[in-house]
């Protein structure tokens, strides 16, 4: 599924949302230590409003490490490059 974002009068910027997710989960694994697998999602509503849900599985308790304030400021600012647009809300979720 694409994303569709009106940029001026020339047309539209479309984006996979298959993009947007393997951003998302590189910033992720990159500062994270202990997970199984990252999985985001990204939804985006009236073409202002973009939400990302982060679903994070670890391999067992006490061993996976992420500092979520850093990562969720890196998720900002990869997105806010990439589209122009600042993340209405960021929530990972963990996955035992």
């Amino acid at each position: 599924m694409y994303i569709s974002i009106e940029r001026n009068s020339k047309g539209t910027l479309e984006i996979d949302e298959k993009i947007l997710s393997k951003i998302i989960e590189f910033d992720v694994t990159s500062n994270s230590v202990g997970y199984k697998s990252i999985e985001a999602s990204v939804s985006i509503h009236q073409e202002t409003n973009l939400f990302i849900v982060v679903r994070v599985h670890t391999i067992e308790k006490g061993k996976f490490s992420m500092d979520g304030v850093k990562v969720a400021s890196i998720i900002n600012e990869s997105i806010y490059k990439t589209l122009r647009i600042k993340p209405k809300n960021i929530a990972f979720a963990f996955i035992k």
